[in-house]
């Protein structure tokens, strides 16, 4: 693998630790805490 291979797929990883899992994490926070009241 090549350096610079390698360096896409580190800064792949990168984006999905820092950008995918807090917005999953947000959006599964709010839809909790704020549940829709259904009669």
């Amino acid at each position: 693998m090549t350096p610079s291979l390698a360096n896409f797929l580190y800064s792949l990883l990168a984006g999905l630790l820092i950008v995918v899992i807090p917005v999953v994490v947000g959006l599964i926070f709010i839809s909790q805490s704020d549940k829709i009241q259904r009669s």
